[in-house]
């Protein structure tokens, strides 16, 4: 009888295996919602980092990124918009400004960034709030459009007390998610 036993918990036990790893493939498959995209410590399509310097993205025929520049009184800032099938789907900036823009087809939304005492940032504008870290992934909601944004360099320039906008460096990549 007890040999029985044994044998009946052992197959429970493999069954229940099976289907904690099954489901945790499950979950994995559903984290990238069936996305080619993906967004870490940096931009990657189909498992492989976006070269921002390049016009085209390795692998992606209808992909491509274009390289913009803008003169400000506060400095210089680079951007690197792509677009897939003619869609926004992704930016790099390296900004002058405390200021995450997303340059979109028909409006430009921006949270400001500032630094908190405890080496974490927030993101604000008049509506949200985040909290978030150099090189953690957060999501950000505009107008019910959902936005993962990592910021991997930040350093202001300006004094806390000065008017926004403010002087920084701001490098970050935001990848639309729906």
């Amino acid at each position: 009888m007890s040999y029985r036993f044994i044998k009946v918990a052992l197959l429970q036990g493999i069954v229940i295996c099976l289907l904690v790893a099954c489901s945790l493939s499950d979950k994995k498959a559903n984290a990238n919602n069936g996305s080619e995209w993906l967004l870490t410590d940096a931009l990657y399509y189909s498992n492989k980092p976006v070269n921002w310097q390049q016009t085209r993205v390795n692998g992606c025929s209808t992909c491509f990124i274009k390289n913009d520049s803008v003169l400000q009184p506060e400095g210089i800032t680079r951007f690197n918009t792509l677009y897939k099938d003619g869609q926004w789907i992704a930016v790099q900036e390296q900004s002058s400004l405390n200021v995450i823009r997303l340059k979109l087809p028909l409006h430009t939304p921006y949270l400001y960034v500032e630094q908190l005492g405890n080496g974490e940032l927030r993101l604000f504008d008049q509506q949200h709030s985040y909290k978030t870290k150099i090189g953690e992934v957060i999501n950000i909601t505009f107008k019910k459009q959902l936005f993962s944004v990592l910021i991997t360099e930040f350093i202001l320039q300006d004094e806390k007390s000065a008017a926004l906008p403010r002087r920084a460096k701001l490098n970050y990549t935001a990848l639309k998610l729906r």
